[in-house]
């Protein structure tokens, strides 16, 4: 009898101990898999700083407009949508994108710094004189 308890207790522990190695394998892959399916469904920096640029120059352009509120905010709903046509991208995506970055303080500063850059050098290029 002890010698069954004995193995009965070893093929318990093999068995638990292989339900603990698959459960672990198991969570790697999910977080691998999660990972894969973030990186999808969120911007890189890249492509928010370009997706920002260009919204705030269509804003811009419509301002300078000098339309009332309301008409402003449907022609800005238009090219909007235009923009994320250009730029291969969804409203929803830019939405989730931004509410991920906005809970990562550090890197939406680096998307905001990198647009900055990138809108001060585009108004630069613009500034200079085109020789003939």
């Amino acid at each position: 009898m002890k010698e069954y308890d004995r193995l009965s207790l070893t093929n318990g522990n093999t068995i638990a101990m292989r339900g603990v190695v698959i459960i672990f394998f198991g969570l790697v892959a999910f977080t691998a898999c999660q990972d894969n399916e973030h990186s999808k469904e969120v911007l890189s920096h890249e492509e928010m700083v370009k997706v920002l640029s260009e919204l705030y120059i269509t804003e811009e352009k419509i301002n300078r407009l000098g339309l009332p509120h309301d008409s402003a905010a449907k022609v800005f709903d238009y090219f909007h949508s235009k923009t994320f046509d250009k730029l291969g991208t969804t409203d929803s995506t830019f939405k989730r994108s931004l509410n991920y970055y906005m809970e990562r303080p550090e890197e939406i500063e680096k998307i905001y710094s990198v647009m900055i850059d990138s809108l001060n050098l585009r108004e630069q290029r613009l500034s200079i004189p085109k020789t003939p």
